[in-house]
């Protein structure tokens, strides 16, 4: 199943009553712009497995569940999680600022670029060569995870993980 990462709002990415429940309860316990009304950043999709390999070399993000996480504009220590009312799992919530500091780590070691052009470069490769689409799903998560990252960090707003 693939993923997608979201710069936007609750509404970008639950259905409405959803929405709702989980921006009130992100309200209650951090400061949080849930970006409503500007338009949101979608990322290419990226293969799970990917998601699964790059946990494995960025430790921050080790412990998060993909289907159910949002990243804010706070300064959590790790990931919190979040009780919605008639959602039988918690929502994962860890910092947006945190992230994107591991992933510019993991970049630094793995000799990845950071730069937004770069990325883009980066990400275009993947998706023209068609013996790189099974390539590297680590570096592919990465790639689209950053350039998501750093559109949510410019806009104010929180970064979903979708599946």
């Amino acid at each position: 199943m693939p993923l997608t990462f979201v710069a936007g709002s609750a509404r970008d990415v639950l259905s409405p009553d959803l929405a709702r429940s989980v921006e009130e309860a992100l309200r209650q316990r951090f400061p949080f712009n849930n970006g409503e009304g500007d338009e949101a950043y979608r990322s290419d999709e990226v293969d799970v497995r990917g998601w699964v390999a790059l946990q494995s070399r960025v430790p921050q993000i080790a412990g998060i569940d993909a289907y159910q996480a949002v990243f804010v504009a706070a300064p959590l220590t790790g990931i919190e999680e979040v009780t919605v009312p008639n959602v039988a799992d918690p929502f994962h919530v860890a910092s947006l600022p945190a992230l994107v500091d591991a992933l510019q780590q993991f970049a630094a070691k793995a000799s990845l670029p950071v730069d937004e052009v770069e990325l883009m470069e980066l990400a275009a490769k993947y998706l023209e060569e068609d013996e790189l689409i099974e390539a590297d799903l680590d570096v592919q998560t990465y790639v689209q995870l950053m350039l998501s990252a750093r559109q949510a960090m410019a806009r104010g707003q929180a970064l979903w993980i979708v599946g």
